[in-house]
């Protein structure tokens, strides 16, 4: 009877650890990242939920997921210093003092715009290919698991990591 209830609790439990869902990303208009999965809208905490089976899969769009959000922040941030160095001169003088200043400020606003971008597009690639990766993997099997296994005269559990 004890075997009976482990071995029902072992299926069980190995259940639990098979992947479930296809996951697909996407940006929409506003470069806003849409996650789905099966085709259903999810948050990313979602898709990294079930992607918990393939670590290296889940750290890298989780990764992915922050530095596209830091490049984008980073992107609104130099395009936010390039407007307000724009509006700063088109009420200032027009001195010579005023258009070094503009210059300085609107340099360094499209540098902090470009890291910002290169960031973003960085974390993009991180995301799909985890993405790509983890639809790989679950699609080939390769996903933890723990089986049940009978042989004649022989009977055991096989763990596969």
């Amino acid at each position: 009877m004890r075997i009976l209830i482990l071995t029902l609790f072992f299926l069980g439990f190995s259940n639990v650890l098979i992947a479930q869902g296809t996951v697909t990303f996407q940006e929409n208009f506003f470069n806003n990242n849409r996650f789905k999965i099966d085709g259903i809208e999810s948050k990313p905490n979602d898709v990294a939920r079930v992607m918990a089976n393939f670590e290296s899969s889940q750290k890298d769009f989780l990764e992915g997921h922050k530095q596209m959000r830091i490049g984008s922040g980073l992107r609104i941030l130099g395009i936010g210093v390039l407007v307000g160095a724009l509006v700063n001169y088109g009420l200032s003088d027009f001195t010579q003092d005023d258009t070094r200043t503009y210059f300085l400020i609107s340099l360094s606003g499209m540098g902090v715009g470009t890291v910002g971008s290169a960031i973003r597009s960085k974390g993009k690639s991180r995301v799909e290919t985890a993405v790509s990766e983890y639809n790989y993997l679950k699609d080939r099997g390769n996903y933890k698991e723990v089986s049940f296994q009978a042989a004649p005269g022989k009977v055991g559990l096989v763990f596969n990591f």
